[in-house]
């Protein structure tokens, strides 16, 4: 298990990811709905949604295993969380597709957009992504 400080961190990081793709999901469904209407806003809702569950539950998974006090354990975790979230990820298209009947185009665009979050935490060592560590200090003392 990973220490409880280093947990919250990592669950904030993995959190503050999620909501910037919503917000490219928002960006997304907005444009949908010029271009399409209400079906392909809510498709690309739809589509959004189903990469940020998936990678939400990838991550939350993952971050439960302390890599430095066992690697094995980490790789297995994160094995198991890339396999869990191309599982998640399949049947939340298919339950999309059958139940929901989404559009094709914005779900898919809207789904790929979320991975440029991704692109940009990675290409930018991801600093806008952690928490300052002045705020931090401040939670672990109890103040604001």
């Amino acid at each position: 298990m990973v220490n409880k400080k280093a947990s919250g961190m990592l669950n904030r990081a993995a959190f503050r990811l999620a909501g910037w793709q919503a917000a490219i999901t928002g960006l997304v469904a907005a444009g949908a709905a010029g271009w399409g209407g209400e079906s392909a806003a809510a498709s690309a809702v739809t589509g959004g949604g189903i990469g940020i569950v998936a990678g939400l539950y990838q991550a939350l998974r993952m971050f439960r295993v302390d890599a430095s006090r066992s690697p094995d354990g980490f790789l297995r975790a994160l094995y198991v969380g890339e396999a869990m979230k191309i599982a998640l990820t399949v049947a939340l298209f298919i339950a999309a597709i059958r139940v929901l009947k989404v559009e094709f185009a914005p779900t898919i665009i809207a789904y790929a957009a979320i991975y440029v979050v991704y692109w940009a935490a990675l290409s930018t060592g991801y600093p806008w992504l952690t928490v300052s560590s002045a705020r931090t200090n401040a939670a672990d003392r109890g103040s604001t």
